[in-house]
């Protein structure tokens, strides 16, 4: 392909993105914020948008404010955090999050890193004795639901403690129904809405819509 791709983001994750794929002609990075961006209304063929809705200020603002940038007969391409049934706020990353998502990410950092081998020890033990769904109140990510198999022990730690830190460190933390992402977007004008569950690394699942903009 000869597409030229455009980068945001809110953080300084921009310095790492240019370090790891650029310098090149066809990539275009910015710094700035999902509701002020710095582009025409409708200028793009396909806008994506991968694991970053959920932590933004105001999820439905975020979905129109990436819908206005799609142009007609464009686009959409965005997945998020789900909202799976009652349960699945009742879990030690909700219960938790109001605390830990105030304390500075150093500390937060520190904190993972000394406690982590008692938590995987732990979460470990659940399991085999078959108490596996105490783990949703143990501080620590699914090891077994989201983290892609084959690592490595030294690497599967680290992917265990930056997936936990990722759990707590956000300022916002906002799941959703598949069926409401999808109502939204047909309320913003996309049309052939695609509301589906995509699976990666083998096993997982992404709740993902895909849409069009009409041409007029």
């Amino acid at each position: 392909t000869k597409a030229v791709l455009y980068s945001v983001d809110y953080s300084n994750a921009v310095e790492a993105n240019y370090r790891n794929n650029g310098p090149h002609e066809r990539l275009k990075l910015f710094q700035t914020s999902i509701y002020e961006l710095p582009f025409k209304k409708g200028s793009f063929d396909k806008v994506i948008c991968l694991g970053v809705l959920q932590h933004t200020p105001d999820f439905k603002a975020s979905v129109q404010a990436l819908v206005e940038m799609v142009k007609p007969g464009g686009e959409l391409i965005i997945d998020f955090y789900p909202i799976k049934n009652i349960f699945t706020k009742v879990h030690s990353k909700y219960i938790l999050r109001p605390i830990l998502k105030r304390v500075k990410h150093d500390s937060l950092m520190s904190l993972i890193r000394k406690n982590i081998g008692a938590l995987i020890s732990i979460y470990k033990f659940n399991r085999r004795i078959g108490l596996g769904v105490l783990n949703r109140f143990v501080p620590i990510c699914d090891i077994e639901r989201t983290l892609p198999a084959g690592m490595s022990k030294e690497l599967l730690r680290e992917w265990i403690i930056l997936d936990t830190f990722d759990m707590f460190s956000p300022a916002y933390d906002q799941p959703q129904r598949l069926s409401t992402v999808a109502k939204w977007v047909k309320e913003f004008g996309m049309i052939d809405v695609d509301a589906v569950w995509v699976k990666y690394h083998g096993n997982l699942e992404a709740p993902t819509v895909r849409a069009k903009k009409p041409l007029k």
